[in-house]
């Protein structure tokens, strides 16, 4: 998918405050981040001019306080169609004075950050990941798109918010937690059916990628123990699933004849079932981001964590497809609309 032609029409944002279009705030609009991370809250900050004339009246006055903790925002670009970069609500309002007029900050987070509202004590027994997802997502009020695991078990959520519980279960898996509309998105990352082409030498405005061997495992081993059973659990593993088109980061430590087994001690697996999912997820974790680079580009509203771009005009052994594993889309009066990405690869080609 070629990047938008209209790059430059339209590049301001337009908000709707509780179901309502405000073209005023477009009007003040001066400053604006949205942080769209591949796993956790969505969050963002609308800097806006708080000085001028209410419609109605004839003085000079403070323009937004209408717009309170708790209000519902979205937040949108493009047009005719424009698409909707976030949507979320005020968490927390900021007045600055001193350096000309008056100004607003608004600081955003997704709806996500309700389940981090209170912690909990609580145990889920023989129930899997994907019980307990459901079971949280179903409390909250939201649909769930879950494909986590089906090992069942007893999980423990200690004085942890929901939210951190769900991170800390996740994270062992490897599996990213996000809020997609109103449903919470626990599954893998899939293939992009059209990633954004950018080129290095064109609508890319910066590139910078590093292939880095640090951190990087030769394989990566899970041990634990069943009680049930009265053994010993072990999972090696190797290789990512699927393959990747390049060479990999083992593959390339392999060539170079440099160690790199790994015993992970932590999560402990309990089954042989957990110590598959734990070693896989360890070594996937960290083969993925074998190569890793950020890139700025002109505003592209469709553009999110998960997405993915295909890079051209970089030299051919960092070429291809790589995943976006954060996006923010920002604004400003100088630079306009630009979004810029973190992503990731997991393999590469140093003999094209």
């Amino acid at each position: 998918m070629p990047p938008r032609d209209d790059a430059f029409i339209n590049a301001r944002p337009s908000f709707v405050i509780g179901g309502e279009e405000r073209a005023d705030l477009q009007e003040a609009i001066t400053g604006m981040v949205i942080n769209l991370p591949l796993t956790g809250c969505a969050h963002g900050e609308l800097t806006l001019t708080n000085w001028g004339t209410p419609e109605g009246q004839q003085t000079p006055d403070f323009l937004f306080a209408d717009i309170g903790l708790g209000s519902e925002v979205e937040i949108r670009m493009g047009d005719p169609q424009p698409a909707t970069l976030f949507r979320g609500e005020v968490t927390a309002i900021e007045e600055q004075y001193g350096d000309g007029a008056p100004t607003l900050a608004l600081l955003l987070q997704d709806r996500l950050h309700h389940l981090a509202r209170a912690r909990q004590n609580r145990s889920y027994e023989d129930q899997s990941p994907d019980d307990i997802v459901q079971a949280i997502a179903s409390e909250a009020g939201l649909q769930a798109d879950v494909q986590v695991s089906s090992i069942a078990d007893t999980w423990h959520q200690l004085n942890e918010s929901d939210l951190a519980f769900l991170l800390r279960l996740l994270g062992r898996f490897d599996i990213a937690l996000r809020l997609e509309g109103n449903t919470l998105r626990a599954r893998p990352e899939q293939p992009d059916p059209q990633p954004l082409a950018l080129d290095a030498q064109d609508s890319a405005l910066q590139v910078r990628l590093m292939v880095d061997l640090n951190h990087q495992p030769l394989s990566s081993t899970s041990q634990g123990y069943n009680l049930g059973t009265d053994a010993a659990v072990e999972h090696r593993s190797e290789a990512l699933s699927p393959a990747p088109a390049g060479t990999g980061a083992a593959d390339t430590l392999a060539q170079l004849g440099w160690p790199g087994e790994e015993v992970v001690p932590h999560p402990f697996p309990r089954s042989q079932g957990e110590a598959d999912a734990y070693a896989g997820a360890h070594f996937h974790r960290q083969a993925k981001r074998f190569v890793q680079g950020e890139l700025v580009c002109q505003g592209e509203p469709g553009l999110k964590s998960g997405r993915e771009i295909e890079l051209s005009g970089v030299s051919p052994r960092l070429r291809g497809t790589y995943q976006v594993v954060h996006c923010s889309h920002r604004f400003d009066n100088q630079s306009g609309f630009e979004t810029h990405l973190k992503v990731n690869k997991a393999d590469w080609s140093p003999n094209p």
